[in-house]
This record gives structure tokens, sequence and C-alpha cells, in this order.
């Protein structure tokens, strides 16, 4: 697989999951402009791992099995750790879609925002996404939302917001 097929891939998925160039940059810890020439076939020696990383962050692995994964019950699992109250999925799937936490969820309201790997956030924004036919922006724009009212640190949300 050549370079200018792999920036093809990386675009296709970076638009299918509704992250910007800059978001995707900014997960990635890699400038706008290197995403820019690699979704042009343009980019010098970028590396396998960050290949990789940006392949998982855009939900394609690849170093996957080829097997489906549940991603918002891989994330509801993340989220819910340590917590004697457990969100359930349609909880989950209802802050994402609605961009409102249900009271006593605080906790996995920050782990969501803060802990949960963007990969993983990525992978469940898609799946989401596709099976409620919700546009993926309109999902980042509601955790953006969330992670601006618990005044997270990470650059990442206001790239989303950017």
């Amino acid at each position: 697989m050549n370079i200018q097929t792999i920036g093809s891939i990386i675009k296709h998925e970076r638009v299918a999951c509704g992250l910007s160039q800059k978001a995707l940059a900014e997960a990635a810890h890699l400038s706008r402009v290197t995403i820019v020439n690699l979704e042009n076939g343009k980019v010098g020696d970028i590396g396998a791992v960050k290949l990789s990383e940006l392949a998982d962050i855009v939900g394609k692995p690849l170093f996957s099995t080829g097997k489906p994964m549940n991603f918002v019950q891989m994330l509801l699992g993340s989220v819910n750790t340590s917590y004697k109250n457990t969100m359930t999925q349609d909880e989950l799937e209802a802050v994402m879609l609605k961009g409102e936490v249900p009271k006593g969820y605080e906790g996995q309201l920050f782990h969501l925002i803060e802990e949960a790997s963007i990969a993983l956030l990525t992978g469940a924004v898609k799946q989401l996404a596709m099976q409620q036919q919700a546009n993926p922006k309109h999902l980042w724009k509601n955790l953006a939302k969330l992670a601006m009212a618990i005044e997270s640190p990470k650059p990442f949300w206001q790239a989303i917001n950017g």
C-alpha cells in the first residue's frame, strides 16, 4: 500500500467520524500541515508508529483482527470503572446524542472527557452516528460542550470547537 492510498483512507475515515484536520492533528500530536500533506499523499517519512496511531484514532486500526468491535460498549466499560452507580449503554448514548449528563454520573463524565482514549471515543462516535443516523460532528460538539462545562484542559476539545 502506498502513501497516497493510506492518506486517502485516513481522510475518508476522518470525515466519516466527523473529525476536522485540526482535531485529528491535536489527537495524534501532529501538525495540521502534516495531516493535510498525508491526506494529499505528499507527506515524507511519517513513520509506522504515527500511521498506526492515526489509523487507530479514525477507527481503522492497522493491526485489526477484522472482527467488528462494539466501541460504545467498550467506552461504557471504560467510563464505569471504579464507580458504584454504573451508567447504562442507553444513558451513555443519550449523553453523546444530547450533550447532557444525568445526575449522579459526574464521575463518568469526567472519565469520558479526561481519561477515555481518543481512538475509543472516535470509534464510539462513528458507531453511534451510524446507528442513529446522526451527524458525527454533532456528537463531537456535544462532547466538546461537556468538556468545556467541566473546564477540561485538553487541547483536543478546543480543537473540536475551533
